[in-house]
C-alpha cells in the first residue's frame, strides 16, 4: 500500500481545532482505495468509522477514474462538505502520485 493524501480534520463547534482527527487515503496494490479514519492529528490514535460523517456520497474506491492525484483530492474534499462533525479540512499532505 501507498499513503497518497492524508488530511487533517476538525469540528469546529469544538473550536478552531477541536476535536481533531485524521483521515488517510492509501493506495492498494490491486488499484483501489482504502482510508484510515482516526482520533488526533498523530499517527495511530484511536480509529473511528467513516459512517460517523454522515456523507451524503460515498468516498471512491478505484483509483481508475484519477488521472492525477489532484483529481482525487478535489474529489474527496466535495465529499467531506456533505458531512457533519470532524470533517472541515485544518490541513493536508499530498505525499505520492496515483
Amino acid at each position: 500500500m501507498k499513503r497518497l493524501i492524508i488530511y487533517r480534520l476538525f469540528d469546529p463547534t469544538y473550536g478552531p481545532q477541536g476535536n481533531a482527527k485524521t483521515l488517510s487515503v492509501l493506495l492498494c496494490k490491486d488499484n483501489t482505495f482504502t482510508y484510515s479514519y482516526y482520533g488526533g492529528w498523530q499517527e495511530g490514535g484511536m480509529g473511528f468509522s467513516i459512517s460517523n460523517m454522515q456523507l451524503q456520497r460515498s468516498l471512491p474506491i478505484g483509483a481508475r477514474n484519477f488521472k492525477k492525484v489532484e483529481d482525487l483530492h478535489d474529489e474527496i474534499v466535495s465529499i467531506l462538505a456533505t458531512g457533519v462533525g470532524s470533517r472541515k479540512i485544518s490541513s493536508f499532505e499530498i505525499l505520492n502520485d496515483i
